[in-house]
């Protein structure tokens, strides 16, 4: 499941995540961007707990303050997001990959294997990193 980010939760669920990161800039007007998401959301759930889904709405949502909204436009600024649908690919809260436009889940996959990201697709209901249950071997006490 994707997580919503704002600009103040930026640093803590992007930037300090433990996991690869891809964030995508959309806007609820942006018709590549709707056809992005079930991409994003196939590879959320393939690759759970390997690779964490971030989604920023760059549009002026009801309830943001003037304040919230100037933050979110300085973020945007911050990294150069110009057009929708942008993803950033963040490796250790670095900045790896800006990716603009709509791109196919094997076209996203290139890019993950080109960083170094060896991404292994749960099968099925398998157990994923994140889940609690434990696949495999367990060690057992006496």
């Amino acid at each position: 499941m994707p997580v919503l980010v704002r600009a103040n939760n930026f640093q803590s669920e992007v930037l300090g995540a433990k996991l690869p990161v891809l964030v995508d800039f959309y806007g609820e007007r942006c018709a590549p961007c709707h056809m992005l998401r079930p991409i994003l959301l196939d590879l959320g759930e393939t690759y759970a707990g390997q690779l964490k889904i971030c989604m920023f709405n760059t549009d002026k949502e009801r309830r943001e303050t003037e304040e919230d909204y100037k933050a979110k436009f300085r973020l945007l600024d911050v990294y150069s997001v110009m057009h929708l649908p942008t993803m950033l690919l963040f490796i250790e809260g670095e900045l790896r990959r800006t990716l603009i436009g709509l791109h196919s889940a094997q076209e996203l996959l290139a890019v993950f294997a080109g960083e170094g990201l060896a991404l292994q697709a749960r099968i099925g209901n398998q157990p994923g990193p994140d889940d609690s249950e434990q696949g495999g071997d367990d060690e057992q006490g006496d």
